[in-house]
């Protein structure tokens, strides 16, 4: 993932921007301590919006405490901040009349923050609590453990096949084990010191967006963040491997027997190594999209290969009830035509025409121009990469996606039929839950 940092942000989205009044910048400037800050001048209201992510790598997480990343975000948005409990801050918030969102993702924290630019400073100040100076102790470690665990075993069985699929790919976007298996081996120390590790000021990047000019939005960064400096990073603390449970690999399909009006059927496949890269993964979506009637007749298809991070590639298949017998077979028939046929030269025009007009739209929508420029969408090389993508890169990125080794699958409202079609269509053995 692109990560854009001082000037060249700066230069970047003073191209996207559009020519209006109100709006003036970015400017860009970075703190001694490697923070990157970003401003973007907007006084036709009263508000500012401030924006503050801290990344890291997956490679930082201890081995066999992978749910470190979810279990420390539960403790953040349960703990209090700076000299507040949780409650405190919460009323002190509303009293600014301020939202507050904290974002977890497997890779980045992200924390948002909308407030009167009037009440700026005490905003600023609260936002700062939440990302430097968070608080936390044992006896709140031991509450939110109980309160995973009790929450996954509330879990109806198709939350926990999915995210228990998802996990299996690799998805930032669930960040704790299924089942919450590894918490056991995580204390109130793992949790301090990875806070301290993947929480710093020369990895993150602050977005200020708003009413206030470049004096200003420097007076307010240095008065709270200045002091923010980094710090001695905390070792990486394993366990042996023979502590924990004997993993059990996950099986290529996971059914879930339950009743339901129909049945749906899903692919997933992690990022490749090798094959893909962002210029043709941003046309990707759209050219699925496109395929689906001609490939897909008769499904209600869902596609999903978001930019950021290493989200995997999901295809999603729902059929009514009458139709369930052809769920299975048409599915993985489609599947092997989509990976041999590969997509036509009309398709990348029009998957072409499409991504420069969601770009072009970016500007007009603040949250998802910055959002759109973190994930790199308008970066200039990106584009003319895009453009220059041939039918051939296509294909052999599709069938890295799509490579019959690498692809896992969920059945959602399945039966005996369904599962007799999918051990046909050479989808055994497979893990069923709703089984007595």
């Amino acid at each position: 993932m692109i990560r854009w940092t001082g000037p060249a942000l700066a230069a970047l989205l003073a191209a996207a921007l559009p020519a209006q009044g109100v709006v003036r910048g970015p400017q860009a400037f970075k703190l001694t301590s490697g923070l990157d800050c970003v401003l973007v001048e907007s006084h036709e209201r009263p508000l500012l919006r401030m924006e503050l992510v801290s990344r890291w790598d997956r490679s930082e997480l201890p081995a066999g405490k992978e749910g470190l990343v979810g279990f420390l975000a539960e403790v953040l948005d349960a703990g209090g901040a700076g000299l507040y409990n949780r409650a405190a801050f919460n009323r002190a918030m509303d009293a600014l009349g301020m939202t507050f969102t904290f974002t977890p993702r497997m890779g980045a924290f992200r924390w948002d923050v909308v407030a009167d630019s009037r009440s700026q400073e005490a905003a600023m100040e609260l936002l700062v609590d939440a990302v430097v100076r968070p608080a936390f102790d044992g006896p709140l470690v031991e509450r939110e453990r109980l309160s995973v665990r009790k929450r996954a075993a509330a879990e109806s069985l198709r939350e926990r096949a999915v995210s228990r699929f998802l996990w299996s790919l690799g998805d930032p976007g669930v960040l704790v084990p299924p089942g919450a298996l590894d918490l056991d081996h995580i204390d109130y120390q793992d949790l301090l010191d990875f806070q301290r590790r993947v929480i710093r000021p020369e990895r993150s990047t602050l977005v200020l967006y708003g009413d206030l000019n470049l004096s200003q939005a420097r007076q307010l960064v240095l008065m709270h963040l200045g002091i923010w400096g980094p710090s001695a990073q905390p070792p990486l603390k394993g366990i042996p491997v023979k502590a924990l449970a004997k993993s059990v690999p996950e099986p290529r399909l996971l059914a879930v027997l339950e009743p339901g009006p129909g049945a749906e059927f899903w692919a997933g496949a992690p990022r490749p190594d090798q094959g893909s890269g962002p210029a043709v993964e941003a046309l990707l979506p759209a050219l699925l999209t496109r395929s689906a009637g001609s490939l897909f007749p008769g499904f209600d298809m869902t596609f999903r290969l978001p930019a950021e991070g290493r989200t995997p590639l999901l295809i999603q298949a729902k059929v009514p009830l009458a139709d369930r017998d052809a769920l299975v077979p048409g599915f993985m028939a489609a599947l092997a035509r989509l990976r041999d046929k590969g997509f036509s030269p009309e398709d990348l025009a029009c998957a072409l025409i499409q991504w420069k007009a969601e770009n072009s739209a970016l500007p007009l929508h603040p949250v998802a121009l910055l959002r759109g420029m973190a994930e790199g969408r308008l970066d200039p090389g990106l584009a003319r990469s895009v453009e220059q993508v041939t039918l051939k890169e296509i294909d052999q990125a599709l069938q890295a996606w799509l490579a019959p080794d690498r692809l896992r699958f969920l059945l959602l409202g399945a039966d005996a039929p369904l599962l007799q079609a999918a051990e046909k269509a050479g989808l055994k053995p497979s893990t069923i839950l709703g089984q007595n």
